[in-house]
């Protein structure tokens, strides 16, 4: 047994490197074909619109093309040499060759523009990736395919039956909490004995099942090699085979998958699949009985998808070949919404959410979606469930991990790590779950229906809601039709977001909007700001040269503290096609900082902040200068008109920091109207710095998110809490 105290030492490690692409079969798919991969980037300051013309000349022939991540108006037509790229600043497209009976003399001609650019296959092998312009860079590399495929049952050393019994543990998230490196060793600690509870669960299970399966972050921490060694350790007592998949804690934060094809930041899960398994990839899939099993890699940085784009292909000629067979997709990070923050943002994109379920969906065959990612309660699991499109879509407990702050307690009060057991008979698919505690739950077979038209938002960019000529219902007397919500998650009783229309004041049809801390304060859980409990709605700035957003607001009596760190805001998204060219947010005192940035994204341009009135119990009358704004707060001396803004997609909503005590914001609104006021040039009040708030994370005796006890106690509230909370 390996102890954390050897494996802090300097001891060797044993290593897995991914083979380099160093001879065309690397490069080759199970087809016969080689993959050829063309980035298009934007590194200038303009925007910029590039013709390209793909050709293969000598040994070879192009057999087809497929373009990843482009916005409308670019164009690639399947299968076409032709490829019409509209680049604004920092964008990237991305353009797939495949090629037919290649050679290392083959030759690639490029016209970029005007530009020509002529290149041998041998010249990629030699140097890894080709680069080609300046501000806007044509790069070429190969894709490789040496950890993608189809597995035989007999090399997993899995029975072939139709019967049988699996096992599915999301999240285990252990490993050595003495080794360099880990930030959270204390947490560690504590997903370890839960991962030795799981085990021994696992093995005391009768009938036994045939294999196991780690739905990703089998590690905590950034994927350093002790803690695969660890946990292998932890993990070599269940009586089955294992398989891994990758989640987003296999790798460094910051890994990078380019130039070329770079894969050294999953050396080290490489290494643990094949010492466990003998196997070395991270994308596969393998028949057992009636089922095609799939395991799909999610390791959520930011250019993971940019640098595989042919995984997507391999996904769709893997499904193509297996259309009649029943399919289980087995992946880390949800694909459906679970409606806490921040798993709006700490997900796959959009367009690969879309596109991944798209190809899913295609021959109707995916009866099961599993994934983890969210330490999810069990309660939470079931009632996030979904049916999409005939797939079943559960989000699965953590098998390590303590579960985040979904509001409410779970079905059994104790602790809710555990693992998935799925019984197969035939055609016929049973989905359970066992805690540590051995409490026994199955899941119904079919759940209610994922309604993408009502939460628009979780399959469409901003700038792809539908766009209204003028603000439609913004008096709200037809409940929320034409505004767009985010799928929030409600707790059984007293919800801790409030989203609906109702008749409370002049006996009249207005917007409420509240949010609050969310009760079941458990030590252990990830509580994070939530900003999730909004609506939106497009808007066209067509012939509107000097746009003004008119608000008729009341901050809520008794449930709205200007002190505490909670609040009502206006966000508006301004938009040149898909180019998002300002942000403006309105608020009345504190605001959260982070509303329009994803968990670890960047932003392209800066948020401008403004104040509104702050006084509560009485109507505002409000007029937003939306142009004069962003020119009083503008960097880059542009005028409004310059950005060519042709739509706003406009959002109001509430955020809670979702800590400490005496923390909620109400609000109702009674009417919301765009109009064009060439004469207003008064600009809002800007927001204080002060007044603008962000989260700090830290780790805290296994609490993924401390936040300073100071700042979250609104005056008034100060002493000891019910919690035992002293604060100053």
């Amino acid at each position: 047994m390996l102890t954390p105290g050897i494996l802090a030492q300097d001891v060797a490690l044993p290593v897995y490197r991914y083979p380099s692409i160093k001879f065309l079969i690397d490069a080759t798919n199970e087809n016969g074909e080689v993959s050829l991969r063309f980035v298009l980037t934007n590194n200038g300051v303009i925007d910029a619109v590039k013709n390209i013309i793909i050709k293969v000349k000598g040994k070879g022939k192009l057999s087809r093309t497929k373009s990843y991540f482009l916005e409308p108006p670019d164009q690639c037509v399947p299968n076409r040499e032709k490829w019409n790229a509209n680049l604004f600043t920092g964008d990237t497209d991305v353009l797939v060759a495949w090629i037919k009976d290649a050679a290392e003399n083959t030759k690639i001609q490029v016209r970029l523009g005007k530009e020509h650019i002529k290149f041998e296959l041998a010249e990629l092998l030699e140097a890894g990736q080709l680069d080609f312009g300046d501000e806007v860079r044509l790069s070429a590399n190969l894709l490789g395919y040496s950890e993608v495929g189809r597995l035989p049952l007999l090399e997993l050393k899995i029975p072939d039956t139709d019967n049988f019994r699996f096992v599915i543990m999301a999240d285990p998230q252990g490993g050595n909490p003495l080794a360099a490196g880990n930030e959270a060793p204390t947490r560690m600690k504590i997903h370890n004995a839960f991962i030795e509870e799981t085990v021994s669960r696992i093995n005391e299970l009768n009938p036994e099942p045939i294999f196991s399966l780690v739905l990703g972050d089998f590690v905590d921490s950034k994927g350093q090699a002790p803690n695969f060694l660890l946990m292998e350790e932890l993990l070599r007592p269940l009586k089955t085979p294992v398989l891994l998949a990758v989640g987003n804690h296999e790798t460094p934060y910051n890994a990078d998958f380019e130039p070329a094809y770079k894969m050294d930041d999953l050396d080290n899960f490489f290494a643990s699949q094949k010492r466990i398994n003998q196997t070395n990839k991270i994308l596969y899939s393998f028949d057992l009985g009636k089922w095609h099993f799939i395991v799909w890699p999610d390791p959520l940085r930011s250019n993971f998808w940019v640098s595989h784009p042919h995984y997507f292909d391999w996904l769709e000629q893997d499904l193509e070949l297996h259309k009649d067979k029943l399919v289980v997709f087995l992946h880390h990070v949800p694909l459906h919404p679970i409606g806490i923050d921040p798993l709006t943002s700490y997900v796959e994109s959009v367009s690969v959410k879309r596109l991944l379920l798209d190809i899913l969906a295609e021959h109707g065959n995916v009866k099961y979606v599993f994934s983890g990612h969210v330490h999810i309660p069990l309660k939470a699991s079931l009632k996030t469930a979904v049916s999409y499109k005939g797939m079943q879509m559960i989000n699965l407990p953590a098998a390590g991990f303590r579960s985040r702050a979904f509001g409410e307690a779970d079905f059994f009060g104790g602790p809710e790590q555990g693992a998935c057991v799925v019984d197969v008979i035939g055609e016929e698919f049973n989905v359970h779950f066992q805690h540590v505690t051995k409490e026994w739950f199955t899941y119904p077979k079919v759940f209610r229906e994922f309604d993408e038209h009502k939460y628009a938002l979780w399959l469409n960019q901003p700038w792809e809601l539908p766009l209204q000529p003028q603000i439609k219902n913004g008096n709200f007397q037809n409940g929320l039709y034409h505004w767009h919500q985010r799928y929030v998650y409600h707790e059984d009783e007293n919800p801790s977001n409030i989203c609906k229309v109702v008749n409370v004041i002049d006996k009249k049809q207005v917007l409420h909007l509240y949010s609050r801390k969310r009760d079941y304060n458990v030590p252990g859980q990830d509580r994070l700001p939530q900003h999730i409990n909004r609506i939106a709605q497009a808007v066209s700035l067509e012939g509107v040269e000097s746009p003004i957003l008119n608000l008729s607001y009341q901050l809520e009596s008794g449930r709205y503290r200007p002190d505490s760190l909670n609040g009502f805001f206006v966000l508006l998204e301004c938009y040149s096609g898909a180019k998002n060219v300002a942000n403006l947010i309105y608020s009345p005192g504190k605001v959260f900082g982070g509303l329009t940035k994803g968990f670890g994204q960047k932003r392209a341009i800066n948020d401008m902040h403004f104040d509104l009135p702050l006084e509560v119990g009485i109507w505002h009358e409000t007029s937003l200068p939306i142009a004069a704004d962003f020119e009083q707060n503008n960097d880059t001396d542009r005028s409004f008109e310059k950005l060519h803004a042709d739509r706003v997609v406009i959002y109001l909503g509430t955020w809670t920091v979702n800590e400490g005590i005496g923390q909620e914001a109400g609000v109702y609104i009674k009417q919301v109207s765009l109009t064009n006021q060439m004469d207003s040039n008064i600009a809002s009040p800007l927001k204080k710095k002060g007044d603008i708030w962000h989260s700090r994370i830290s780790h805290i005796a296994g609490d993924h998110q401390y936040t300073e006890q100071s700042k979250v106690y609104p005056e008034g509230l100060r002493g000891v809490g019910k919690s035992g909370y002293f604060f100053k």
